[in-house]
């Protein structure tokens, strides 16, 4: 079971967006290193798994060993800050922390990798976020709320799928404010086609695409070319259109995962196969390059 999480929180990694302005990429030997918006190599290529940079650390391996990747934490010039030794990390950095795991307990590290509050856990749930923080005592189950002090708050227990709910409800009020109209255009479907319709139900782009996606800083992920079956776990588009329904690129984007900061991340074959990807506002592609 630890190792279907474990799995699970590198693919779910994925889709929290690029934090400090850097974006993994994938080089010709497989590895991974980080780039800025312009394709930039601000760090080169040298790990086998990376996380993405969050509070201006990243967790980041060169190594397997038994239980897996030895992982480290590099700051965004690529200089190692400290390690976790055998351990595993749960979570990247939020509010000054992030969670480790033995995959037998776990505990949160401040910035030098020190467990600030000198005790672990059986389990935990997700990052700090307003302060508060998810663990257990038991695996899977009876999650409760701690303080950035490490200490517990109230008494009542709560399970993953609730905590899930509550953090999405909170989320939904804090959404930024877009200059871009497209943004709240509305999906609709007429026959096997789909289009958009403004706020006032006006359509502004007639129904002729097969899937699309939201629009995200006046583009939108959608697909032109039907396909007559589907790849399992593969959210297939092929082209990106701007707010007036034109088609800035046709490509081939599998495992398409929108916006994740200022770029458009999608991989090169389904399953999160083929490499990692990249498209910014205008829909051209974005390459590594010195």
């Amino acid at each position: 079971m630890r190792t279907i999480i474990v799995l699970l929180i590198l693919v779910s990694s994925l889709s929290f967006g690029q934090g400090n302005g850097l974006y993994k990429f994938q080089s010709e030997n497989s590895k991974y290193g980080f780039m800025d918006k312009n394709g930039k190599i601000i760090v080169k290529a040298e790990y086998l798994n990376v996380g993405d940079f969050s509070e201006g650390l990243c967790y980041v391996s060169k190594e397997v060993i038994k239980k897996g990747y030895k992982w480290i934490f590099i700051d965004t010039l690529g200089n190692k800050v400290f390690d976790i030794k055998d351990n595993f990390p749960e979570t990247e950095f939020s509010e000054g922390f992030a969670r480790i795991s033995s995959f037998e307990e776990q505990w949160f590290v401040n910035r030098n990798g020190v467990n600030e509050f000198g005790k672990t856990w059986k389990d935990g749930h997700g990052e700090f976020k307003n302060g508060i923080a998810y663990v257990s005592d038991k695996e899977f189950s009876d999650f409760y709320p701690i303080n950035t002090k490490g200490e517990r708050i109230g008494t009542k227990t709560f399970s993953r799928v609730e905590i899930y709910n509550s953090r999405k409800k909170d989320s939904m009020g804090t959404k930024d404010k877009s200059e871009y109209k497209s943004d709240n255009y509305v999906p609709f479907q007429e026959n096997e086609l789909w289009g958009f319709k403004d706020s006032l139900d006006n359509v502004v782009i007639k129904p002729k695409f097969y899937k699309v996606d939201k629009f995200k800083n006046g583009v939108c992920g959608v697909r032109v070319n039907k396909r007559d079956f589907e790849t399992a776990n593969d959210y297939f588009l092929d082209a990106i259109i701007n707010e007036s329904g034109e088609i800035l690129n046709e490509i081939e984007m599998h495992c398409y995962l929108g916006f994740q900061g200022e770029l458009i991340e999608f991989y090169g074959a389904p399953h999160f196969g083929g490499g990692v990807h990249y498209l910014n506002k205008k829909g051209e592609k974005i390459k590594p390059t010195e």
